[in-house]
């Protein structure tokens, strides 16, 4: 039996406060493209950032977090579906985050080994939940844990690129326009 699950909200929230301000390695090593992994795609890594911001986004406020929040109060699921449901939403994005595959990816693919353990640890401590409640708590933690990430991957991406973009709006000629 793994840690129970009070061990791994404690871990969480210790986390989400030692990140609260200081900004984690793994934020920093992306901000410097430091992938040793050898992530990334055509020798650049703005793929990467784009991801890292886009999957703790739907790993929390934008796609499981609400999806867990309508399934705990939903009272046709029973606790063990809600379990499964957080588990199908989350260990494949945290895996691809933050897993090793020797010998073709020696460290963390997008240098997320913390976050892949927090989820494999609450997996294993799902044997100790017996409430929806409880999960519940739980859960509220780790999207906590999730989005402060996002938050960080979201103040570090380069969003000044943007500015080689310009939008199209109504009274700016498309391409289709000089035909």
């Amino acid at each position: 039996m793994g840690k129970h699950w009070t061990e791994v909200k404690d871990a969480l929230e210790v986390e989400i406060d030692r990140i609260w301000w200081d900004e984690p390695e793994e934020v920093r090593m992306a901000r410097n493209l430091d992938f040793p992994s050898g992530a990334g795609t055509a020798g650049q890594a703005l793929g990467n950032l784009f991801f890292l911001v886009c999957d703790t986004q739907a790993l929390g406020w934008w796609t499981a977090e609400p999806a867990m929040k309508a399934a705990l109060a939903d009272p046709t699921f029973d606790v063990e579906q809600c379990k499964r449901m957080w588990t199908y939403m989350n260990l494949h994005m945290a895996k691809l985050m933050g897993d090793i595959d020797p010998p073709t990816c020696p460290e963390p693919w997008l240098n997320m080994p913390k976050l892949v353990a927090y989820c494999n640890d609450m997996v294993e401590a799902f044997e100790s939940i017996e409430t929806k409640e409880e999960l519940a708590d739980l859960v509220w933690s780790w999207c906590n844990y999730v989005n402060r990430l996002n938050k960080w991957f979201f103040l570090i991406f380069p969003w000044h690129l943007g500015d080689q973009f310009p939008v199209k709006g109504p009274k700016t000629p498309r391409q289709s326009d000089y035909r």
